[in-house]
Formats: structure tokens, C-alpha cells, sequence
């Protein structure tokens, strides 16, 4: 998606649940040099090399969270039903997803990502009900970016269907099953 410069790197996502504990995911890209600026929660990240989630956790809320991520885990996480009207994380709950930057290597090829892990007391603070994982359909999206890097570059798991670089789209989010193993 807005490919101005041809550069892509390859990048990737899983999603897990655990029922009655939370929801885990991991991302990680195969980035030939990830820029790394930001060393504080909640500095824009995304213009670093930034992997991102955005989930709709609760079944008629629409509001989505949002954790953008760069190499070093340094995160920026909010909620909100539009780019428009976000709140940081911060400002409604002292709960904090764990999250644990990685390097992995894979055939010679080197990657960097993180693993995140959303504990259902977390997602009952923000949305303000007993939230317990279970199976069910959620919405959200995975994103790889880096609006200041070398080579600014834009990818979804989810196609994101408008004409300039905008993550902040929940129309374009994609179901995501959760089911017993």
C-alpha cells in the first residue's frame, strides 16, 4: 500500500488466545535498518520502524486500542473509535500490556519484532466490563510502518482502501477468529 519507493520489507504476525487469561501476539520484520529514535511511551513511533496491532476487542464497542512498537518495545498505545478522538492508555488505567522486544534470525536473514500480551484485566479496565477471552470474532489489523526512515514505507495484513498512508481506519479492520485449539 502506498508504494512510493518499492521498498517492502517482509514482515509478520500471529495472534493467540488464552482462554480466560488474555491475548498474545507476535510480530517481527525482516528489516534491512530499522531506524529507532523514540525512548519514551507513547513518542510517535511510527516514524520509526514501527510494527503495529489494532484490535476491536469487545463485541459492540467500537472503540479499537492501538500499540505501535519499535525495536527497542518503547510503545505508543491509546484508545478511541478514530484517529480523531484517541486517549492515551495511560490516561485511563495504571495496567500496561507486557511487552518484550526480540531479534530473531532465520536462514542467515536477521529480524526484529516483539511480543505483546493483553491480559483480560487490562482490556476490563479500558472498555469498562468483564472482559474474559474466549472464543468469539474480534476485529483489528496488523501494520508494519517507518514514516521517517530511509525508505517511508506502509504494509497491512488487512487492506486499508484509501489514497494517502492512514492506519486509523477500523472500516478496513478484519475479523479475527478466535477458536479452541
Amino acid at each position: 500500500m502506498w508504494d512510493e519507493n518499492g521498498y517492502r520489507p517482509e514482515s509478520y504476525a500471529s495472534l493467540f488466545a488464552v482462554e480466560g487469561k488474555g491475548i498474545y501476539a507476535l510480530l517481527w520484520s525482516f528489516e534491512e535498518k530499522p531506524r529507532c529514535e523514540c525512548t519514551k511511551r507513547d513518542e510517535p513511533v511510527y516514524t520509526d520502524s514501527c510494527l503495529e496491532l489494532f484490535l476491536m476487542p469487545v463485541e459492540g464497542d467500537s472503540r479499537y486500542i492501538n500499540f505501535e512498537v519499535n525495536r527497542k518495545g518503547v510503545y505508543l498505545s491509546q484508545i478511541g473509535e478514530s484517529r480523531a478522538d484517541r486517549r492515551f492508555i495511560k490516561e485511563l488505567t495504571s495496567l500496561e500490556p507486557e511487552i518484550s522486544p526480540m531479534k530473531i534470525e532465520v536462514e542467515g536473514k536477521k529480524a526484529w519484532g516483539y511480543e505483546i500480551f493483553i491480559p483480560d484485566s487490562f482490556i476490563s479496565a479500558l472498555y469498562g466490563v468483564d472482559y474474559k477471552t474466549t472464543e468469539r470474532t474480534i476485529k483489528g489489523n496488523f501494520y508494519k510502518c517507518g514514516d521517517s526512515t530511509d525508505k517511508p514505507h506502509y504494509g497491512a495484513h488487512f487492506p486499508v482502501n484509501v489514497p494517502s498512508p492512514d492506519f486509523h481506519r477500523p472500516e478496513f479492520f478484519g475479523n479475527i477468529i478466535i477458536r479452541k485449539a
